[in-house]
């Protein structure tokens, strides 16, 4: 995605029901997902079942959203990172919940079948887009999602620059956003 105009357009198609523009949209906050789903260690609950309440949290962010379409990204990065805080937070009892700041007066959304499944298929698809990571940008991606390691705790443990593991994360995000477009 160049540029949040396509975003828009992308929310305004997914609003009408169109499944394919929701997985655009899910794709574009991957990075986001994933560093704040290693973020947290929250009992019963392993890494996996973190980026799909992030792929959750996206859905029902686009499909609450009433707003401007200018500010649809920051709503939603907020939607994300308090969706995770409520979680750690017990506020939500469950993955598939959403903490009420983010329902209007008198709405609510209520996930459907199609959601969790497109919620799991997602998931589903970026693990397998990470095993076909060579195994230092798996390392890398591992090291820096997943392990919350900052880029210059990974240069000094695999001896490399922090440019070139900057570097390596960056080529290893772009490749696996372009796997996850093929595979829409």
């Amino acid at each position: 995605m160049r540029n949040h105009v396509t975003l828009n357009e992308f929310l305004i198609k997914a609003k009408q029901h169109d499944k394919e523009a929701l997985g655009k949209i899910i794709e574009y906050f991957i990075p986001l997902i994933l560093k704040e789903s290693s973020r947290y260690i929250i009992k019963c609950y392993d890494y996996e079942d973190l980026v799909q309440h992030g792929y959750l949290s996206v859905i029902k962010a686009v499909n609450m959203y009433k707003g401007e379409l200018d500010y649809f990204i920051p709503y939603c990065i907020r939607a994300i990172q308090l969706n995770y805080k409520a979680l750690l937070k017990k506020e939500i009892k469950h993955h598939r919940e959403i903490p009420d700041e983010f329902v209007h007066l008198n709405e609510d959304y209520h996930f459907t079948i199609e959601d969790e499944i497109l919620a799991f298929e997602k998931t589903k698809e970026l693990y397998e887009a990470i095993d076909k990571l060579s195994e230092e940008e798996k390392r890398v991606i591992s090291s820096f999602y997943i392990n919350n390691n900052t880029l210059e705790e990974i240069a000094v443990g695999g001896e490399k620059s922090y440019n070139n593991v900057r570097y390596i994360k960056d080529k290893a995000i772009k490749k696996l956003q372009k796997m996850l477009k093929e595979h829409i």
